[in-house]
């Protein structure tokens, strides 16, 4: 079997795992809130998104979690070029409060599968999420990886309130020194109890040439 089918089956299983493991703390008392699972779908004029992103800890562990993140781009003329697949899947240990080391591997429909290891900041708050993470491809290229995620959501009234998100992602060839792939994602919108929706903004960069991709469009998402 392939690499890419070895990965996405243990991607798989380890949503399984996490999934269960959630369900099991929630049942338990006294625990501190579990950290949403933001979910979202953009439609834009040539393409559509689809993204989750999961921060989790173990059941029964303060130290050890979980870090994963699915994206799917598909155009609509079905250009290849555009066609994108990415899939993260980190184990976490917390050293500091807020700040972990980050080792596990990830998958993308261009170039494949590559090991990865790095560090991530992150905080979650009933109107506020936001993480970092930085961290190297361990393959020949050593492509250094960042990538940032801040989402606010104050309350405008009652179930209501102000939906607004920014994310960006920037991986750079150290070996060659050059650019490699990275994207801006910007949002604003409004939410009602778990659900948001709004306008939406999307740039994609690809590869040492840098060619581009900006689409505006809607989104909705929802918080698991």
């Amino acid at each position: 079997m392939s690499f890419k089918i070895h990965f996405r089956e243990i991607f798989i299983m380890a949503l399984i795992l996490l999934v269960s493991q959630v369900k099991a703390q929630n049942n338990e008392a006294g625990n501190h809130p579990p950290s949403p699972i933001p979910i979202e779908i953009f439609m834009g004029s040539e393409s559509w998104t689809s993204q989750i992103v999961m921060d989790k800890k173990f059941h029964g562990s303060n130290k050890f979690g979980f870090f994963g993140l699915s994206y799917l781009k598909a155009n609509y003329d079905n250009d290849q070029f555009l066609q994108e697949s990415t899939n993260l899947a980190m184990l976490k240990y917390d050293v500091l409060k807020r700040f972990s080391v980050l080792s596990g591997a990830m998958f993308n429909s261009h170039w494949g599968f590559r090991p990865y290891a790095g560090a991530q900041y992150a905080y979650h708050s009933k109107i506020f999420m936001g993480f970092v993470n930085s961290g190297f491809h361990l393959t020949e290229t050593k492509n250094f990886e960042t990538i940032a995620m801040l989402e606010y959501r104050p309350v405008i009234k009652d179930q209501w309130s102000l939906y607004t998100r920014a994310q960006g992602m920037y991986s750079q060839n150290t070996v060659d020194g050059m650019h490699d792939r990275s994207h801006f994602y910007g949002r604003v919108g409004v939410s009602y109890k778990a659900f948001s929706f709004g306008a939406a903004y999307n740039y994609d960069c690809y590869g040492p040439n840098k060619l581009t991709d900006n689409q505006f469009g809607v989104f909705i998402s929802t918080l698991l």
